[in-house]
């Protein structure tokens, strides 16, 4: 039997302060992807068995300590990942964090350096480019982009 491509999934938390102005990012260290970069405030892989939202659910609560349920989520934009560096391939689900339970924190010092809300008008240069893109796909409400495919 021939085995069908399997191509990974990764979710990404968009955190905006209450009057949207401001966007919760973290500093990246020690991952082994982009080091030293700014990233959304919580990401990571899709395990066998979780969707989307509860994907990401559970990255919140391990990132940052907070409690959010998949309805306090809304979807905002995919993005189909090609890195032509790495040859990887990713659907990136990229979802609004309506609610949450708690305070964010740092609670994997180890990978992520640091917590600082930006100014969504002025985002750092160091920003990760998808991560960018996404934002930008959210803002002019694009559901849906590619990135990386000739």
């Amino acid at each position: 039997m021939k085995v069908r491509y399997q191509t990974p999934s990764a979710v990404f938390a968009l955190m905006f302060s209450p009057d949207g102005t401001q966007i919760l990012l973290q500093k990246r260290q020690n991952t082994g992807y982009q080091d030293g970069a700014y990233d959304l405030a919580a990401t990571g892989h899709v395990e066998a068995g979780e969707s989307l939202p509860q994907a990401l659910c559970r990255e919140l609560a391990e990132e940052l300590g907070i409690t959010v349920l998949p309805t306090d989520l809304s979807f905002a934009t995919m993005i189909h990942k090609h890195d032509s560096d790495t040859d990887n391939v990713y659907f990136n689900g990229y979802f609004k964090v309506l609610k949450y339970t708690g305070t964010p924190q740092v609670m994997e010092p180890h990978k992520n350096a640091g917590l600082s809300w930006w100014p969504v008008s002025q985002l750092p240069a160091e920003l990760i480019g998808d991560r960018k893109l996404a934002l930008e796909q959210y803002a002019k409400q694009i559901p849906y982009s590619e990135l990386g495919w000739e």
